[in-house]
């Protein structure tokens, strides 16, 4: 049963940009995967790792300071 005040809250952000939708979608699969164990990467999260992977096999890294600036847990 979904409480009152996250109905609320839900229903506010159909109202917010895409931007901060995805933002608070990113909060809730945190906090699933806190909750079951497995986390589920969203579409975003998908090519980053694709792209990265690329990346990886052309021998091209990125610094030290640009993954940790990319780190959510760091931002929760």
């Amino acid at each position: 049963m979904i409480t009152k005040t996250l109905e609320n809250l839900v229903k506010h952000a159909e109202a917010w940009p895409r931007e901060d939708q995805e933002e608070l979608a990113d909060y809730a699969r945190v906090i699933e995967a806190r909750r079951t164990g497995l986390y589920a990467t969203s579409e975003t999260e998908r090519r980053a790792v694709t792209a990265g992977l690329a990346e990886a096999d052309h021998g091209t890294f990125v610094d030290e300071d640009t993954v940790r600036a990319a780190d959510i847990r760091r931002r929760l």
